[in-house]
């Protein structure tokens, strides 16, 4: 894609003029613009997916489409977009414009939907997930029963429970009450290690034993595991082996006549076409 469509990027940037206002929520885009069509058995099962990439890889694209089971697809699947990082706060130099990373996101979306998911994507002005998670419920109004499964990374999984992020322990036991208990939430951390976050290829044996002895150690992760409400996944050792960090450095290093072949293993053609023809961190 050379060009973005201009109706699509000036709706895009007035809702992302719509948070930076203050507006906690804003729907961005959905498969059907009537909203989300659900229909048999109630509580819908909805995958949720904190995708704030920079760029989207294939690894989130696998990440954003795991099935609820084996044999079952979620019923629609929310990509969100957050203006703010609870470690980088409204980004770094150097990143991806807002805008960029909504169009990107717009595009993940799509890839989604090739799949015959339906696919919503938000935004809001929370950095972390049981704040995004509260803001969903109070926001997304639905006509049947629903319940959120959040699909994360083992860093992000970590991330979550890091006594950083809360005033006191008792703050973050009642931060995991409210998320798994009273609103039903559950994740599902697919295993892949810090260092392939980082860039780095690591093998599944060493993501999985990341995840698995975060959700055995002693704290709140671990309760909530053994109640059933933390899943481990594992994703395919391709995917693991992919980052935004690693897709960075290869399109500041590549040559002009590599770059698209190489660049369309480590993210979906669209955004390949997209990080080419936007020039994108070079």
């Amino acid at each position: 894609m050379s060009r973005w469509p201009v109706a699509r990027s000036l709706a895009l940037r007035e809702a992302l003029e719509h948070v930076s206002r203050g507006e906690p929520w804003r729907i961005a885009y959905t498969t059907h613009q009537d909203g989300l069509r659900l229909s048999g058995p109630s509580p819908a099962h909805i995958a949720v997916l904190d995708a704030s990439f920079n760029p989207p890889t294939r690894a989130h694209a696998a990440l954003a489409s795991l099935p609820r089971t084996p044999s079952q697809p979620f019923d629609a699947h929310l990509l969100l977009f957050s203006v703010r990082n609870a470690d980088k706060g409204r980004g770094r130099a150097g990143d991806a414009s807002p805008i960029e990373r909504l169009e990107m996101m717009e595009l993940l979306a799509h890839e989604l939907e090739a799949q015959h998911l339906q696919v919503v994507v938000a935004l809001v002005d929370e950095p972390l997930v049981f704040a995004k998670s509260t803001l969903v419920h109070a926001h997304m109004h639905l006509s049947v029963p629903y319940r959120l499964y959040w699909l994360v990374g083992s860093d992000t999984l970590t991330r979550v429970f890091h006594p950083r992020y809360y005033d006191s322990e008792a703050h973050l036991e009642a931060c995991c009450e409210r998320f798994f208990g009273v609103q039903g939430s559950r994740m599902i951390c697919a295993e892949r290690s810090a260092a392939s976050v980082q860039g780095t290829i690591t093998t599944p044996t060493t993501a999985a034993s990341e995840a698995w002895q975060f959700v055995h150690a002693p704290g709140p992760a671990r309760t909530w595991y053994e109640r059933g409400a933390i899943e481990l996944r594992p994703i395919s050792t391709d995917a693991a082996q992919l980052s935004s960090t690693a897709v960075r450095r290869f399109l500041h290093e590549a040559s002009p006549e590599a770059r698209r072949p190489q660049l369309c293993t480590m993210v979906p053609p669209s955004i390949a076409d997209y990080l080419i023809s936007h020039t994108m961190y070079h």
